[in-house]
């Protein structure tokens, strides 16, 4: 299959994470309906024979429609739980679960493995990556203040209210990278 429509709508979408993640500590459920809304057009041109899932047979393309839709709940049902328990955020298991439907089903599993080892890897580069994420603010409210139309808030790894933990769209961001840039199963 075909992963360039994958790439092409994925790569600005976890860039955008990236940014927001690491300056706002959020993930806009914007962001998560327009990548569901995006995935709902694969099995729909497919069933026309068009889109990067246009060659696939109507077996192939009901299997990787539920397994894509097994996979998504399954994230969705664990992370709730973890989220209950304050162990990750909303917008984050939301994330997961919306990128994990764009992995093809013999990829799910390896992004969330990539993904937990990711965030294991940021948790324990957290002081750096504190820096990196303060000079990345400084530099994001220069831009605001040099061009005040623009409307920038202030990033809130600046103020008082400075979350505390890791922000996990980078890693979320990594694994699907990896994953998709990166084959790792055979």
């Amino acid at each position: 299959m075909d992963n360039t429509f994958i790439v092409i709508v994925l790569m600005p979408a976890l860039l955008f994470v990236i940014g927001t993640d690491l300056l706002y500590r959020r993930i806009h459920n914007l962001l998560i309906l327009v990548l569901l809304s995006l995935w709902l057009v694969l099995p729909v041109t497919a069933a026309f024979g068009v889109g990067p899932w246009g060659e696939m047979s109507s077996g192939e393309l009901f299997d990787q429609v539920v397994y894509g839709l097994l996979g998504a709940a399954l994230v969705l049902v664990i992370g709730y739980g973890l989220f209950c328990l304050g162990r990750v955020g909303a917008g984050d298991v939301k994330l997961v679960a919306a990128v994990s439907l764009w992995m093809c089903q013999t990829d799910q599993m390896a992004f969330l493995i990539v993904t937990a080892l990711a965030g294991g890897l940021l948790a324990l580069a957290l002081p750096l990556l504190n820096q990196i994420e303060y000079h990345l603010a400084l530099r994001w409210q220069r831009l605001g203040m040099a061009f005040p139309r623009l409307n920038i808030p202030v990033p809130v790894v600046l103020t008082d209210q400075r979350p505390q933990g890791l922000p996990y769209g980078v890693a979320i961001a990594i694994g699907a990278f990896y994953t998709l840039f990166v084959p790792i199963h055979s």
